[in-house]
């Protein structure tokens, strides 16, 4: 149909409504509606249904006009039609199909995937109905699978530190704090994780990894506009960590880890001992290298007492270092003298 004859069909209509016969107005739309659906003129057909004359609507609440305004993306009202059409044709597939794509455009999945089911158990053979079935279903069983995990990870909460529970609630607060931050998403980049974890780098990295594990947050596929990650962060947990008391541990340890970087290292040589270490003789290096390893860690910690032990196995591995470069086999020690 022409744009000539539609605009001259639709003014017969608007005469006959102006002149207050909108029975007989309603059935020419009708009838033009249909004319134009032969061609699958949508955007002409959502012309007419929009017209200011055209008062009450509801004679042209057909699956036509729904399809026509979702094709001209005027989703509200051709929702409206369709809920009608569904409402009065129970068994219309098509129109439940079409509901259910709607309903699933502004994430009502739910009710997106109630609709489509229903279609497909009474046309299971339209490809169309099949197709979106199988997706609305991938989607449903993916949301059980991450509900189940978020779930589970309520039981792993109370055990954690109180290091982990601290940084946990400031990667938190930071997040519904940023205005990136939306229906529990938000882009995070690299450098980011530490300043909303409170921390340095290597142990961000190192919490992201466990947090990832144990279900607090979600790496989604999407990208954010940097090509930064985009994470989702577990709902459950804003109302649980505030009612938690953590596990409690060595306060010395707690603030050991906060100190665990590599510029406290720096400041204590160890990098400068470490490649000492690796100069040394291969036969002791790997034993010399662990010793040195745990001493340093256990001096951040402060545990005293095993400073003191590892500090003596290390000169004792020296010692015997020492001996095996300069060949000496035999070691003359001054006899002690007793006295009663």
């Amino acid at each position: 149909m022409t744009e000539k004859e539609f605009k001259e069909r639709k003014k017969e209509i608007r005469s006959l409504y102006v002149e207050g016969n909108a029975k007989s107005g309603s059935k020419l739309a009708l009838k033009l509606v249909t004319d134009l659906w032969q061609d699958k003129s949508c955007a002409f057909i959502s012309e007419l249904y929009n017209s200011d004359f055209l008062v009450p609507k509801e004679g042209l609440w057909t699956f036509e006009v729904a399809y026509a305004l979702a094709e001209q993306r005027l989703n509200p009202e051709a929702e409206k039609i369709y809920e009608h059409i569904v409402d009065l044709q129970p068994h219309n597939s098509s129109a439940l199909n079409n509901l259910s794509n709607l309903k699933k455009q502004k994430g009502g999945i739910a009710a997106a995937f109630d609709l489509i089911e229903r279609a497909y158990q009474i046309d299971p053979k339209d490809e169309i109905i099949s197709r979106n079935y199988e997706s609305l279903l991938a989607i449903i069983r993916e949301r059980d699978q991450i509900t189940q995990i978020y779930q589970n990870a309520l039981t792993r909460l109370p055990k954690e530190n109180e290091f982990v529970i601290e940084k946990l609630k400031s990667f938190l607060l930071s997040a519904q704090k940023d205005r990136d931050f939306k229906d529990n998403r938000m882009p995070i980049p690299r450098w980011k994780l530490k300043v909303m974890m409170g921390t340095d780098d290597q142990k961000a990295l190192s919490l992201l990894d466990q947090w990832l594990e144990r279900g607090y947050i979600r790496r989604i596929e999407e990208r954010g506009a940097y090509g930064e990650h985009i994470y989702e962060l577990n709902p459950l947990l804003f109302h649980e960590i505030t009612k938690l008391k953590p596990t409690k541990i060595n306060p010395q340890w707690l603030k050991g880890i906060g100190q665990l970087n590599a510029e406290t290292l720096e400041s204590l040589s160890y990098f400068t001992i470490v490649q000492s270490v690796e100069r040394s003789k291969k036969s002791i290096r790997s034993i010399l290298l662990r010793d040195v390893n745990e001493l340093y860690l256990n001096y951040i910690m402060k545990n005293q007492k095993t400073v003191i032990i590892l500090s003596g196995s290390i000169v004792e591995i020296l010692l015997i270092y020492y001996c095996e470069k300069k060949h000496i086999k035999d070691i003359e020690v001054d006899p002690i003298s007793w006295t009663a």
